[in-house]
């Protein structure tokens, strides 16, 4: 996906996880492409959701096989899902970029896609013009600063995939090749990252050698099993440490660290911050410990 960034500050609070999501415009003019990692084959992978809606124009981009969007269309692209640049002819239209963390239960769509159905939904007019003004309420909301922004923002959210839940019902079918091997191993990090996990574990999951697997997700997606894992375990920490008002320790072997240091390191790794750090940027209070009850002193 090719779509024109943000300003450096709103790109880096999304890539460090401090702001859940981001809409920007596709405008027809050149196109520069947004935060990804190129994949050793050319094109690029992502750790976030994304989901672009076409209003006018066309795209042709390389996904799991070539892809032409046409005006209504809405590309489904899943976290670690590898695609190419997008070449544009006169293109107008959203692309929403999102957190899985931030989706709640309203992944099952990106889900589909990866386990092998077509990755372009075609809604109803009556639907996508939903769509399309769900996407431009997200884009004021994320612009303004107003008490219950987040909240408001994570209701929209919900709002989008709400309807690209319902379209798919009717547009989204499987393609006749089935999954591939670095979608099917990703599929299966997702589910299971938050417990002891391993290159072996993943390889013994999907039925194949381990070295394959590592040779095959790093050359589809640009990043090692190991990546992903830690992608999918900090994911779930932002969660936590955003939705919930527990402890960093407690926090850490809720997302598969038995050593809270270990976990630390590794968020500091991800985000430049350790996770007190980046709650406090968030403008959330730590969990407090409660205190004891002083003892009524007799008279």
């Amino acid at each position: 996906m090719t779509i024109d960034p943000p300003s450096p500050s709103d790109l880096e609070a999304f890539e460090e996880g401090r702001e859940p999501l981001r809409v920007t415009r596709l405008e027809a003019h050149a196109r520069r492409a947004g935060p990804a990692t190129r994949r050793a084959g050319g094109g690029f992978a992502h750790a976030y959701a994304v989901v672009v809606l076409l209003t006018a124009g066309r795209s042709r981009v390389e996904h799991a096989g070539a892809l032409e969007l046409r005006p209504g269309d809405v590309h489904v692209i899943p976290p670690g899902d590898a695609h190419s640049r997008a070449h544009f002819e006169d293109a107008e239209g959203y692309g929403l970029a999102f957190w899985p963390e931030e989706s709640g239960h309203s992944l099952r769509l990106f889900s589909q896609v990866r386990g092998g159905c077509h990755p372009v939904l075609r809604p109803p007019p009556a639907r996508r013009r939903r769509i399309e003004r769900w996407l431009r309420a997200i884009e004021e909301e994320a612009s303004s600063r107003d008490e219950g922004r987040d909240e408001a923002l994570a209701a929209l959210l919900r709002l989008v995939l709400l309807e690209l839940v319902r379209a798919s019902a009717a547009t989204l079918h499987p393609r006749t090749e089935g999954s591939s091997l670095a979608r099917r191993a990703l599929a299966f990090v997702e589910g299971s990252a938050l417990r002891p996990l391993s290159l072996s574990d993943v390889a013994r999951a999907v039925g194949r050698t381990p070295a394959h697997v590592a040779t095959v997700v790093r050359s589809e997606t640009g990043r090692t099993v190991g990546e992903w894992i830690l992608a999918q375990r900090m994911a779930e920490a932002r969660l936590r440490l955003r939705a919930t008002g527990g402890s960093v320790e407690a926090i850490a072997g809720q997302v598969g660290y038995a050593d809270v240091t270990h976990f630390i390191r590794q968020f500091r790794r991800v985000h430049g911050r350790t996770p007190a750090q980046w709650r406090r940027v968030q403008g959330l209070a730590p969990a407090r410990r409660p205190r004891p009850r002083r003892r009524a002193v007799p008279d």
